[in-house]
């Protein structure tokens, strides 16, 4: 028979282990943490549940109606719960951890539940809250620090889960063998632990394995698909960039001809070709850096400079082509940082130039330099028709557009902030955005200030 988590986990009472649980579905993760807290609290344990507002009211629910009394186990110290989001808020600092505050925070409030001399349960749901925030690297982190608070502190049994929809993609893969490795125990999801026969689960892993195989080949086969496309896309950005060049050229030697005869209509044709022609040449230059990411050969020329005097500069060269919307600039008086001042200065422009095209009926644009614990935090804010959460990690990918109908009226290509996010990402920053349907939205990265 197959062996499931309550088999496991509704005996011990003094092991302690570090294991996680992914899950497919709500129902079966809400089985399980009951299953786990539920039969901590019937054989005198304490219980520490550190989750969202609407796990930690789920699993109540649960308990009680299985005949706990949490009233009682709460007045008694042997039910805490702490809710995720603030929690992460007391250690957190723009995104990044503070190993220091974790151990000050959560490592107090399992010292002072081992203090009871009852072996102690851990549900901890911090990790998940990152990954599904897309910050990766910091929900990894955090798994470090919960193994080491496990190795240091008073035993403790801890639990930890993740949706398997989280790892959706072969980029995850070594990620997640990663969390796999910083547990002591893996429980798959209920597709498999189901299984009602070692028979049956055996099956199902040759079919996994069959089905891993055949993913390879696909990944396999689409790399190699991106390869050639971006061969292509190479090929063709060099080859347009030649008889484009000489196209602005002719077009600014007709413009000083005409302006020298005072022929205003053809002055206007001309000058309406040369936006043109300055739209394609800035469309090249962008294919042709995501060609040189794509093979690593994008050049930085880093040097130490004021991230708010190259703001200032972009925002007042910017309003002078820009009459729609007043471009302010809110900002410390210094904000060293070393880096490409070229590059940081095309994420700025870029982000600025998606902020005004995205909100047509606004009529300012708020850029903050801010310093902050030796780190600058650049913003840009619009005002605009916002981005519906389900695309505001997809917005970073190369060529994704919102596929929705208001979206297609805004031409474009869909690179601007893939290459923004590779840029930042190479100076150890992470683009970011803050955004709700209709009000607007704040794109933001973060830089080590340069002392």
């Amino acid at each position: 028979m197959a062996t499931t988590f309550k088999e496991t986990y509704t005996g011990f009472h003094t092991e302690a282990e570090h294991f996680v649980q992914f899950y497919e579905a709500e129902t079966f993760f809400l089985d399980s943490l009951s299953t786990f807290i539920g039969t901590g609290l019937a054989t005198g344990e304490v219980c520490v549940v550190i989750g969202t507002q609407a796990h930690l009211d789920s699993l109540e629910e649960r308990l009680e109606a299985n005949g706990l009394a949490l009233p009682v186990a709460c007045s008694q110290g042997r039910y805490i719960s702490l809710e995720a989001s603030e929690t992460l808020s007391r250690f957190m600092v723009d995104g990044l951890l503070v190993p220091e505050l974790f151990t000050e925070v959560v490592g107090n409030v399992i010292a002072q539940a081992a203090k009871s001399g009852n072996h102690v349960r851990v549900f901890g749901e911090l990790v998940a809250l990152l990954w599904m925030r897309d910050n990766r690297s910091a929900a990894l982190q955090l798994e470090e620090l919960w193994n080491d608070l496990y190795h240091n502190a008073p035993p403790f049994s801890l639990f930890c889960a993740y949706p398997m929809h989280g790892f959706n993609g072969e980029v995850y893969g070594r990620q997640f063998t990663e969390i796999c490795n910083q547990h002591s125990r893996v429980i798959p999801g209920e597709s498999y632990t189901a299984l009602a026969s070692s028979d049956e689960q055996l099956r199902a892993i040759a079919l996994l394995q069959q089905k891993a195989n055949s993913l390879e080949a696909e990944i396999a086969e689409r790399k190699e698909l991106e390869r050639r496309k971006d061969e292509f896309i190479s090929m063709a950005s060099h080859e347009l960039k030649t008889p484009v060049t000489a196209l602005k050229g002719f077009t600014q030697l007709l413009l000083r001809r005409f302006k020298s005869r005072n022929d205003e209509e053809s002055l206007r044709f001309l000058t309406r070709m040369d936006s043109q022609i300055n739209k394609l040449t800035k469309l090249i230059c962008d294919l042709l850096d995501i060609s040189k990411m794509q093979s690593g050969q994008l050049e930085y020329r880093l040097e130490a400079f004021d991230l708010a005097v190259l703001a200032q500069e972009i925002l007042e060269n910017m309003q002078g082509t820009t009459q729609t919307h007043r471009l302010l600039l809110e900002q410390t008086e210094r904000a060293p940082i070393f880096g490409d001042r070229d590059r940081i200065g095309q994420v700025l422009i870029n982000l600025l130039t998606n902020a005004i095209k995205y909100s047509p009926d606004a009529d300012r644009i708020i850029v903050r330099i801010i310093t902050t614990e030796g780190k600058v935090l650049a913003s840009v804010q619009d005002f605009g028709i916002g981005i519906a959460e389900a695309y505001q990690e997809k917005i970073f990918e190369r060529f994704y557009q919102v596929n929705e109908p208001a979206e297609k009226t805004y031409p474009g290509l869909g690179i601007g902030l893939y290459i923004a996010g590779e840029i930042i990402k190479r100076h150890q920053g992470q683009l970011r955005v803050q955004s709700q349907k209709e009000e607007g939205s704040i794109f933001s990265f973060c830089l080590p200030l340069y002392a």
